[in-house]
């Protein structure tokens, strides 16, 4: 492992001893995800779209992606949204449990290391102010930075700023997601010119936000865009 995340790993763990965890799935104490709770996580069947990453019943591509590929290259999730990674998840963004997202994030990098994308830059899905100043970090963050720091590329999480504020996506169709986050994110052509950035984000539902972010990344110049997110909900079809 890069010095630098041996240090960052290390500092969670030194927290670990002053302050024990309890498991982010089932709330044991011990351990921040129990070895039970990490057991019961459901994985992504290899049986996906090749570029947005939706469960099909075989590989290929879904029907939404033949008639229009999406801005970003591939998008890809880990597991499903559900049991104990979906509560690991909400104590991670709603609780202030920011030590999930060091354990959750090793996660992500087994799954990255299974896939051929080279990548010049990383950056999380960026909160809005209003939702920044009410929650006081971006849950993202804490899973992009760790990737990062493991595999020695730049982590810049101003690549991407979120310039309007959006309602929640719960309930909307996948038209409606699109258009609620259309416009929504503007980037820095100085930061990700001729770059290939790597996008970093909790749960993917229908890939709209990560297709907003993609072409805000394009516009500013970035070479091509990559997607990676820890969980997955239903395919938008089934919205």
């Amino acid at each position: 492992m890069r010095p630098a995340y041996q240090i960052y790993r290390l500092a969670w763990s030194s927290l670990d001893l002053f302050f024990p965890p309890n498991c982010g799935g089932c709330g044991a104490p011990g351990n921040r995800l129990c070895h039970s709770c990490e057991n019961k996580i459901r994985i992504l069947p290899s049986s996906i779209c090749q570029i947005c990453g939706s469960v099909l019943d075989h590989p290929g591509l879904c029907s939404s992606c033949q008639n229009s590929s999406p801005s970003y290259k591939a998008l890809r999730s880990w597991a499903f949204y559900e049991g104990p990674l979906r509560s690991a998840i909400h104590k991670l963004k709603y609780s202030g449990d920011m030590s999930l997202g060091e354990i959750l994030a090793r996660h992500l990098y087994d799954l990255w290391n299974e896939l051929d994308w080279e990548v010049d830059m990383i950056t999380p899905v960026p909160l809005g102010l209003a939702h920044h100043a009410e929650r006081g970090y971006n849950q993202a963050a804490f899973l992009a930075r760790p990737l990062a720091l493991r595999r020695g590329i730049k982590y810049r999480p101003q690549a991407l700023k979120k310039i309007r504020e959006t309602r929640s996506q719960v309930g909307l169709t996948y038209s409606q997601r699109l258009e609620n986050v259309a416009d929504a994110f503007c980037s820095d052509s100085n930061l990700v010119g001729n770059r290939i950035i790597l996008v970093v984000d909790d749960v993917t539902t229908s890939g709209a936000t990560m297709e907003s972010c993609a072409k805000a990344l394009l516009i500013a110049g970035a070479k091509s865009v990559f997607g990676l997110t820890l969980a997955r909900t239903a395919h938008p079809a089934q919205f």
